[in-house]
């Protein structure tokens, strides 16, 4: 029985390989990075007796219906071997925080963990997030990172909404469901999402749509038979508190009595200033600290 950690990758190569450091052989990879990325990936192609998978094929658009192609990717890559029995999607910025012994226990549990809400959802702007919805978003076609894109994205929202122009929702599509798009699921149920994916229409209305991987998987499942057996809560700490000029905020030293605390497996997001407390969080999950030295 073997563990598969599907990550969605860009850059952060150094914290990719701390990840499949971590964990033993009872864990597979799956890592997509970004095609337009010109990270250099000699360091993660060189890696030895790890069961590591690497593929470059969909340019990712923050925002855009590609998060969610990518992630149906991942998972049929990963339901192709037979052992994998439990499944967790990550970014590169994420790190586990439980010892692995923590997961081992949690695939033998077998529960799906996933963040769900029924639209509209009161955090997200918007009417709620349908205007994710009802409204033409092009994030697949430009980079909304890029200084002015995203306004310019949402100014495109405003003008068609003073135009009175709404795309329309099918009544037989099915009810919203929306949330982080980071989840830990078993393969009966990631079975049964490829399967209603294949030919499937709310995919095809994904496009255009804002933030559709915060949307995809929780329509799919919370409409499915195995609602019952969705747990609602993502096993993720992620700090939204506006920190640095960052929300999410990235997680220092500071954070590290919280992330212990928690019941949570990974947490989100790490970077460069993050070095210090992975340290200390190898160090009480009793893992070798050398792997803090891959750069």
């Amino acid at each position: 029985m073997k563990q598969a950690i599907l990550i969605i990758g860009y850059k952060s190569i150094d914290n990719i390989i701390r990840i499949i450091n971590y964990f033993d052989d009872n864990f597979q990879f799956y890592i997509h990075i970004d095609k337009k990325s010109k990270a250099d990936l000699t360091a993660l192609y060189a890696i030895k007796n790890k069961n590591v998978n690497i593929y470059k094929e969909y340019k990712v658009y923050w925002g855009g219906v590609s998060i969610v192609k990518v992630t149906l990717q991942l998972v049929k890559k990963a339901l192709e071997n037979k052992d994998n029995t439990y499944f967790h999607l990550i970014s590169e910025q994420d790190f586990p925080i439980k010892p692995v012994q923590y997961f081992y226990k949690l695939a033998e549990e077998n529960k799906n963990y996933l963040d769900y809400k029924e639209l509209p959802i009161k955090v997200w702007d918007g009417n709620g997030g349908f205007d994710r919805i009802y409204y033409y978003n092009f994030y697949d076609k430009v980079n909304a990172r890029n200084f002015g894109i995203g306004r310019l994205l949402r100014n495109i929202v405003y003008i068609q909404k003073a135009m009175g122009i709404k795309r329309k929702y099918s009544p037989l599509l099915p009810k919203l469901f929306g949330g982080s798009n980071w989840w830990s699921l078993t393969r009966e149920v990631l079975q049964y999402v490829i399967k209603a994916s294949e030919n499937n229409s709310l995919l095809d209305r994904m496009k255009y749509t804002f933030a559709s991987d915060e949307i995809y998987f929780q329509t799919v499942l919370i409409n499915s038979p195995y609602f019952k057996d969705i747990i609602n809560q993502n096993l993720r700490y992620i700090d939204w508190e506006f920190r640095d000029g960052n929300s999410p905020a990235f997680l220092d030293i500071s954070d590290f009595d919280k992330l212990i605390l928690s019941d949570n497996i990974f947490a989100r997001k790490f970077n460069e200033n993050s070095n210090e407390l992975i340290t200390k969080l190898l160090k009480i999950n009793k893992c070798d600290i050398s792997i803090i030295e891959n750069k």
